[in-house]
Formats: C-alpha cells, structure tokens, sequence
C-alpha cells in the first residue's frame, strides 16, 4: 500500500480521546492526546471535533474519517447505542461527523476495530477465523468469521469482556448489572486494585515502600515488580491470567478460532499475563480446538486505538470504494 490517502483516525476512550492521522501502510502521523469530556454528549462530541480539525490543520486534507469508540455500536446506521464508560447514548456520531466535516465516516467499537487492524495488518495476517480480547480499563472484544468481523443482529456482538466467570462474583463497571464478568476478574481496573490492597496491606515490601515514597501504586507498577520477580506481584499475574485463560477457554470452545489476539495496556504484561491464560486453555479447553488455536499478544500496541479506526475506515470506505 502507498502512503496515500491519509484517514483521520479517532479513538474515543473512558479517560482520553486520541486522533491523527494515518496512512494507508498504516503509519501515525499527528497524534493528539486529550481528556475525554464527559460531562455530556455534546461536549464529547466537541471535544473530539476540535482534534479532528486540529489534526487536519497540521497534515492536510484527509479522505475519510475512522472512529473506535469504547461504546456499543449500530453499525449500519453509525448510531452509538449504549456506553458504559462515556456519555454516550443514542448518538448518530456518524451523521453528526458527516455533517461537521463532509467527509465520508465509518464507526464502531474500538474493540472490534482493534480485531479488524490485526486481522488485516498486524498478529492476525492470513487467518480466517481469530477473536481479539483487549485489556484496559475495561474489556472488550472483536470477532473475525470467515475472514469478515462479525458484528451480531444489531451490532453489539464482541462484547466478550461481560461473559460470566463467577455468578456470585464482584460486581462488573460502569452500566452493566453483572457480576463476575471478566471485565471484573482480569481488566486493568482489577490489577489496580490488587496493588493499592497489597501496598496497604504491607504483604508487599516493594509495593509498601512505592506508596511511602509518593509512587503512583497501580497495574503499571505491579507489571514492573512482576518482570522484576517480585513474588507478589508474579502471583496476582498468574492469579489474573488463569482467570483470563477461563474466559478464552469458554471462547475456544464456542467459537474455535485459529487465533486469540490480547491487546490493550495489560498486555503489556506479554508472558506474566499469556503464558498462565494458555496453560489454562491447555488444560480446560475441549479438543481439538485447545490443540489449533494460538493465544498471541497484539502486533498494535501504543497506537493501537487510532490504527484500528483507520483500519476501518481504510477496509469499509476506502478498499470498498
């Protein structure tokens, strides 16, 4: 693929929105960082409107304009349906997009624009049949049938993060009724939590002496003191990643895909966090789809979120014409 044409790329998250611009050999130009607003939906919107433009300003003129937004998503109409972390809901984001910037526009969850990028051009080249767990503060999801993403009757499949692992488990985030959904189990939000209690606790020398010394005590720390061989630290990753290879196993065993991509910032963790999630498939999944599938970490890391969009826009605008 040539440097041309270039897509403004939005990612919409619970805590930032990030936009630049992207090529079609997928490289980041222009990354702009901001606070996601979230007071209303009017003020998300415009917040994001104002790095669209900013970015457009500083490289030029774009084709189209991709968006992966961390919300349950209709894609037909480009509709934001329901969020669980951002004020939005039954928002026509594609049409007010449109509008604003009179360009062509395609939208869905970030997730599942996270799977299409690393189906296309990242960990997933040349499979049919992969799904993709993304690990931040919350979870999410996307799904590759057939060489396609699969999206569900409305739109709202790959919500993978609320199966239930643990019927009386801790209750899930932001909108949703459940407990003991994965999201509650293995997210980044969980490892946070896991070290502020070991920290306040003292189990954790390395851990008491951080928070004494003023050091922000999260999943961040935690992942560093586990790549140190701190022992704490490595038993909550193999805690949260057996608990990880629970949820994959019940996805291997109804989806049987060829690959099982985890990305988002708890990836980061790579082995600490795979390597207890494949035993746990090993020992857990049915044959022979324990015996095909590969758990692998995501190719997209640090500009996953924009790529993703641009994927989507690249597949469904542009390469479709």
């Amino acid at each position: 693929m040539g440097r041309d044409p270039l897509i403004a790329a939005v990612d919409i998250g619970g805590t930032k929105v990030a936009v630049a611009c992207v090529s079609g050999d997928m490289e980041v130009q222009a990354l702009r960082l901001a606070p996601t607003a979230t007071e209303s939906a009017e003020a998300c919107f415009e917040r994001l409107c104002e790095e669209v433009e900013a970015v457009i300003a500083d490289v030029g003129p774009v084709a189209a304009i991709g968006v992966g937004t961390a919300s349950m998503v209709d894609y037909p109409s480009g509709r934001i349906v329901e969020s669980t972390h951002l004020p939005l809901r039954d928002f026509a984001l594609r049409d007010e997009l449109r509008r604003r910037f009179e360009l062509p526009v395609a939208i869905d969850n970030d997730a599942t624009v996270a799977c299409i990028a690393e189906h296309r051009f990242g960990a997933g080249r040349g499979t049919r049949d992969m799904l993709m767990l993304t690990l931040g503060t919350g979870i999410g999801g996307g799904i590759i049938a057939a060489g396609q993403p699969y999206r569900g009757f409305s739109g709202a499949a790959g919500e993978l993060g609320h199966m239930v692992i643990e019927v009386d488990g801790p209750p899930c985030s932001g909108s949703c009724p459940g407990r003991g959904c994965l999201e509650a189990l293995v997210s980044g939000s969980v490892l946070d939590r896991r070290a502020e209690a070991l920290a306040a606790a003292g189990s954790d020398r390395a851990l008491a002496e951080a928070a004494v010394a003023g050091e922000t005590v999260d999943g961040v720390l935690l992942t560093r003191l586990a790549r140190a061989g701190d022992p704490a630290a490595v038993a909550v990753y193999e805690e949260v990643g057996a608990l990880l290879g629970i949820g994959i196993v019940n996805l291997v065993n109804i989806f049987n895909p060829e690959l099982v991509v985890v990305g988002g910032s708890v990836s980061e963790a790579g082995d600490l966090l795979l390597e207890p999630a494949r035993r746990a498939v090993a020992r857990k999944a049915l044959v022979p789809q324990r015996d095909q599938v590969r758990i692998l970490a995501a190719q997209f890391r640090a500009h996953a979120g924009v790529i993703g969009a641009a994927a989507l826009a690249y597949t469904e605008l542009l390469e479709s014409g």
